[in-house]
């Protein structure tokens, strides 16, 4: 017989096999829908969850940027010599992590001061004017590392000026984000871990209530492949459905939780929207049930059919 006749007669059987395969799975779950329907609901239960924790976790931090703290280094040039504040100048212009830098003049600082004071009259007895020059530096991001990175590069560049660095609060936010995705990937494979349990239990004991007819099929020379492969499009339909249902109450969720976070922002006089999930995060609850579901499946499945005689 020539491959092309036999890739003609055995691709047809095979797409006949996997639909048959397809039909009788789907037929089992429509006889017992209380229980197709309860393993969808459980499986988009535990997918819901870490993806709301996400969608929070990732809003939370697209919030913080509308919060009005750049951080900044400030330069105090107390007794420092104009060569040095020269040098310091051409480094400001040409560094590239440099946003803006504003000169505060020790002069223009000491009058801003006195024009804050209720009684001016109280610093008339100061015989020079103790404030230092200040230069307030801005820098290009609020990357944690940039940020320590280009405070040190001023710090050399100007030895005896005092450098100080408010972006303390930079890393304690990027360390509270760190933090809070460690803790998501943890709840998300420890759920992930039990919804494939699940799966793989339910669909072990499905198979267990067929041994009289896997035994009977086996006899009839049934293989290993063709016995597992309607449980393996079963745990696929049940991984779709635990993933459609898992973004309906991602939405939900979101949708739920939107104003009164929104009321909140608003509160400390922040413009911020509660973003919702997009086709990316859906499809991805969607790549999450079906793989889910066809992994529990296939482990169900393959212990209880060593097991069936």
């Amino acid at each position: 017989m020539k491959p092309g006749r036999r890739l003609q007669d055995t691709v047809p059987a095979w797409l006949e096999a996997h639909r048959d395969a397809a039909r009788r799975s789907l037929q089992r779950r429509l006889q017992a829908p209380v229980l197709s329907l309860i393993s969808i609901a459980v499986l988009g239960f535990i997918l819901a969850l870490p993806a709301y924790l996400w969608v929070l976790l990732d809003n939370a931090r697209a919030l913080s940027a509308h919060v009005d703290h750049d951080p900044r280094i400030a330069l105090y040039l107390d007794g420092v010599e104009a060569a040095t504040v020269a040098d310091l100048e051409r480094h400001l212009e040409t560094d590239a992590r440099v946003e803006r830098w504003i000169w505060i003049d020790a002069d223009e600082a000491l009058a801003r001061y006195r024009e804050g004071l209720a009684d001016p009259g109280l610093l008339d007895w100061l015989d020079e004017n103790p404030l230092p020059d200040v230069v307030d530096v801005i820098p290009a991001t609020a990357d944690p590392e940039t940020v320590a990175a280009l405070r040190e590069a001023l710090a050399a560049t100007v030895p005896g000026a005092t450098v100080v660095s408010d972006d303390d609060w930079v890393r304690q936010l990027n360390s509270l984000h760190q933090l809070g995705l460690r803790i998501l990937s943890v709840v998300g494979a420890l759920l992930g871990l039990g919804a494939l349990l699940i799966l793989a239990l339910a669909t072990a004991s499905e198979l267990r209530e067929r041994r009289e007819e896997i035994a009977i099929s086996r006899i009839s020379g049934a293989t290993h492949r063709f016995l597992r492969r309607p449980s393996l499009y079963g745990g696929v339909m049940t991984g779709l459905g635990g993933g459609i249902f898992a973004g309906i109450l991602l939405l939900i969720g979101i949708g739920l939780s939107r104003a009164p976070l929104e009321q909140a922002a608003a509160a400390f006089d922040l413009e911020f929207g509660l973003s919702l999930p997009g086709a990316t995060h859906l499809l991805a609850l969607l790549l999450a049930g079906l793989l889910l579901g066809w992994l529990g499946a296939r482990l169900g499945s393959g212990h209880a059919l060593r097991d069936a005689p």
